[in-house]
């Protein structure tokens, strides 16, 4: 007998889905780094436009430069998910052999140095899955569409650097007051 959710899932990769909510993925992650941030404001408008405006262009992005998004996505959330399970057990495990886990895990998680780490691994994750490889894939481009300039990885790269760089002066700054 046939596997059901695997034809569910089949047709749905077929009709674009999963493209499509890679597109709502971008629209609420950059609405909600807009609103925390308040880089434009304070304007659900203007931050909503935006965001909108930024997922159309990843939404995009598989027509326009004829790699997908999709199967990238769903490894690196799925290899998180199986990570995040593993770290599960580990602490329930651990629950049963230190007396005050739950004490020792938040003097251990505020630190700078687990802020590294955690970096670290989100970055490992995302090597190992494939999803970085978004940067260093020469784009196609489609028939008649233009092509993406050849830049475009070490750009990207750049970005991914700076927000990193940002998220690392930002605890530092919260640390000191």
């Amino acid at each position: 007998m046939e596997n059901l959710f695997a034809t569910v899932i089949s047709k749905m990769v077929d009709v674009g889905m999963y493209d499509l909510m890679i597109f709502a993925f971008a629209l609420a992650l950059f609405y909600a780094i807009l609103t925390r941030a308040k880089i434009l404001g304070e304007s659900k408008y203007i931050n909503g436009t935006i965001a909108f405006v930024i997922s159309f262009f990843i939404f995009g992005y598989p027509v326009i430069v004829g790699y997908s998004l999709v199967a990238p996505f769903a490894s690196f959330f799925t290899q998180t998910t199986v990570f995040i399970m593993v770290f599960l057990v580990a602490f329930m495990v651990a629950s049963f052999f230190y007396p005050d886990l739950p004490g020792f895990l938040t003097k251990t998680f505020t630190t700078r140095g687990m802020l590294m780490n955690a970096i670290a691994i989100g970055i490992a994750i995302a090597v190992i899955s494939g999803a970085v490889s978004v940067l260093w894939n020469a784009p196609k481009g489609n028939e008649g569409l233009p092509s993406a300039p050849s830049e475009l990885p070490v750009m990207a790269a750049g970005v991914v650097v700076a927000i990193l760089l940002l998220i690392v002066a930002g605890s530092a700054a919260v640390g000191k007051g």
